[in-house]
């Protein structure tokens, strides 16, 4: 999971850079004008934290017309919604989503987590490749070499999370925030039920790949 923050004040993303990365999305910062000379990493959303005039809005309109209209455009605050209105700029109106800038910082990335999730554009992107193992979001299974095994939407992310954490301690809060929809009351019970049916599946692979549990904190997926 990536997010593009475009911003003319990059110094001053740093505490979104950070708190994203403390809840394991990855992100790159990157100003108007890196984008103007027509390069942009791979990303499955973009934030734009701050506000800028309208003549950088007229210079981002070749980046723009590059973009999946699927891809998801966060915006912090409302102060962009204006010009979203004028008529050279409402065809991106629709994938537009605007945050509330008085929320907590910590709450952002949860919020940013969600809104990719649910993104057709990242349902339907490309594998994930760690090691030997291919994680395929689209059909939600994982494969080595010629053996598959399916996995529902939360065995998915928490294989994925896991991975991305591999042999490090992952918490509760930190897969609850992950794997589950920020509004819904998650039963502290129901992580140990999918953790379970995740390592029966993991067996399959007659492999060394095992969750295991570490009282007190959480768990660690061991490779």
């Amino acid at each position: 999971m990536h997010v593009l923050i475009v911003t003319p004040h990059p110094l001053q993303s740093a505490l979104i850079s950070g708190s994203l990365k403390r809840q394991n999305i990855k992100n790159m910062t990157l100003t108007p004008q890196v984008l103007v000379n027509g390069w942009c990493p791979e990303t499955d959303a973009i934030l734009f934290p701050h506000a800028f005039g309208e003549e950088i809005w007229e210079t981002l309109k070749t980046f723009l017309e590059n973009l999946s209209p699927r891809m998801p455009l966060m915006f912090l605050g409302k102060s962009h919604k204006g010009m979203l209105k004028e008529k050279t700029f409402e065809k991106w109106a629709k994938q537009s989503i605007f945050l509330d800038d008085s929320m907590q910082i910590d709450e952002i990335p949860i919020l940013i987590r969600d809104i990719i999730q649910k993104s057709p554009l990242y349902e339907k992107g490309k594998q994930i490749q760690i090691g030997a193992y291919t994680l395929d979001r689209n059909q939600r299974m994982l494969q080595k070499n010629d053996q598959i095994i399916q996995l529902t939407k939360k065995e998915f992310f928490l294989l994925e999370l896991f991975l991305q954490n591999a042999n490090c301690v992952t918490s509760r809060d930190t897969i609850i925030n992950y794997v589950w929809d920020k509004t819904s009351y998650v039963d502290p019970n129901s992580i140990d039920v999918h953790v379970s049916r995740l390592r029966k599946k993991l067996e399959l692979t007659r492999d060394n790949l095992i969750i295991q549990t570490v009282p007190c904190l959480g768990y660690r997926l061991s490779l």
